[in-house]
């Protein structure tokens, strides 16, 4: 026999099997959100196994929203690290953070480095060719192929909270076809979860062609795009997207001071800076400017602040590495900094600079024991990873 507790609430309440459980098993649904969210993907993974009704939960569009719950979602810093590791022709990718993570298996060779990680997934895109990824689970789902007629694509990834959407935006172009610029780019969006699963076409009146990476804050995916005239696109300016309302906007251009050292040293990253879009350039091996957008409003000479200037030479001996490089900002303002390669497979280590302090940690990452790095790796960063229970 069952034993049920009935109450207003009954349909908020777990039902449990006298034989195999306690009165404290009689428990509010909202109880037991509160504390799978605060458990390992692992543990979570395994109770799916329990009843249909914890299955159900685990994969309700709410759970999977508010998921991690506890301190595990935030006040440290954290961060996702991708090592290849060919094998035959297929490419598998480890993900760590300061420990193994999981293995994916990716058909595309090398797709990673065109890649961007927003709350807890991967986009990973490689011409027609487009995956969502989740790291935690090392699981991924193909997305239809691209309609375009174009060689070069470029992606990026973005995800709305008001609606819990995350959207894939497209952008094609041909280096020698068509008469102007506005003739040969095309803009497709594909929505995650969309019934339809097909690729929709997007207007954007603002001739430009990216040139950058991307980062998604509140919904808008901020990219450095050249852009000017239809013939002549020469001016390097910020773009955005937004993913709710799917439309283009042309922020603002980028000032001489930013662009100086472009190429000098590195390429400019764009990066989340304490919910403001920053762009981090290098002028030395060891020195970097970190350049905010402080309001999209102000007047244009007026829109970038140079917040600050660091330097990390203090701490050159701990690099081992004849320059260092940003490579994104963790979700409690600390840089991220790491060689552009790893020379040594027992030696992989990440760099934590804290700007209010002046400080400096050196996490070193613990691999997984069949996991052996190539020499001259190189890890691709994401900033501000967390679990994620989408996948499972």
């Amino acid at each position: 026999m069952m034993m049920i507790a009935r109450s207003k609430q009954s349909k908020n309440t777990m039902t449990t099997n006298p034989q195999t459980s306690s009165s404290y098993d009689v428990l509010p649904l909202e109880l037991v959100m509160e504390i799978l969210g605060r458990l390992p993907v692992k543990s979570i993974a395994r109770f799916l196994l329990v009843s249909k009704l914890w299955a159900t939960t685990i994969r309700s569009r709410d759970f999977i929203k508010s998921f991690p719950l506890g301190s595990c979602s935030s006040h440290e810093p954290r961060f996702l690290i991708a090592f290849s590791g060919g094998l035959d022709t297929e490419e598998h990718w480890h993900f760590f953070s300061s420990s193994f993570i999981s293995r994916l298996s990716c058909p595309i060779p090398n797709s990673l480095q065109r890649s961007h990680y927003v709350k807890g997934l991967l986009c990973i895109g490689c011409g027609r060719e487009q995956f969502i990824v989740n790291p935690t689970t090392g699981k991924s789902i193909a997305l239809p192929r691209v309609r375009i007629k174009r060689k070069v694509a470029i992606s990026y990834f973005g995800y709305d909270s008001v609606s819990d959407q995350y959207k894939v935006l497209c952008m094609t172009k041909a280096y020698n076809g068509g008469n102007s610029l506005e003739q040969s780019s095309q803009h497709q969006v594909f929505t995650l979860g969309d019934k339809k699963r097909s690729w929709r076409m997007v207007e954007c009146n603002i001739p430009h062609r990216p040139c950058s990476s991307g980062v998604c804050i509140d919904g808008a995916i901020y990219y450095m795009a050249e852009t000017g005239s239809i013939i002549d696109v020469s001016q390097r300016s910020l773009m955005s997207f937004d993913s709710r309302s799917e439309k283009f906007d042309l922020v603002t251009g980028l000032s001489p001071e930013i662009l100086q050292n472009e190429n000098k040293y590195s390429h400019l990253v764009i990066s989340n800076l304490e919910g403001k879009v920053a762009i981090t350039t290098q002028t030395s091996r060891y020195t970097f400017d970190v350049w905010v957008l402080m309001d999209q409003n102000a007047e244009e000479e007026n829109k970038w602040l140079r917040k600050l200037t660091f330097s990390v030479e203090p701490w050159e001996t701990l690099f081992n590495s004849p320059s260092v490089f940003i490579k994104g900002i963790t979700q409690t303002g600390e840089f991220i900094l790491a060689p552009y390669h790893y020379y040594n497979s027992d030696d992989v280590y990440v760099a934590l600079y804290n700007h209010y302090t002046d400080t400096l940690e050196k996490v070193k990452v613990q691999r997984s024991a069949e996991y052996s790095l190539r020499n001259h790796a190189q890890g691709i960063f994401f900033s501000d990873y967390v679990e994620s229970v989408r996948f499972l």
